[in-house]
């Protein structure tokens, strides 16, 4: 009976193991993920975001246009 309680516990102990393993390499990944996004957006400005669209262009140009009256 102890024999079979202590091989329980070393299973027990593989297996939380296992489960802190793939929570580990999930953390990583996130934190991979989470740089990558970072290195991203330190370039990110909003004449790069508007770059080419025809609806925020329109949208600027009303507000220069409106400045100009004033």
């Amino acid at each position: 009976m102890a024999s079979r309680k202590f091989k329980e516990a070393i299973d027990g102990i593989d297996k939380t193991i296992k489960e802190l393993q793939k929570t580990k390499d999930a953390l990583l990944s996130s934190e991979n993920n989470l740089r990558l996004a970072n290195e991203k957006t330190v370039d990110l400005t909003i004449k790069k975001l508007t770059h080419g669209n025809p609806t925020m262009k329109a949208k600027f140009d009303g507000l220069s246009n409106n400045t100009e009256k004033l």
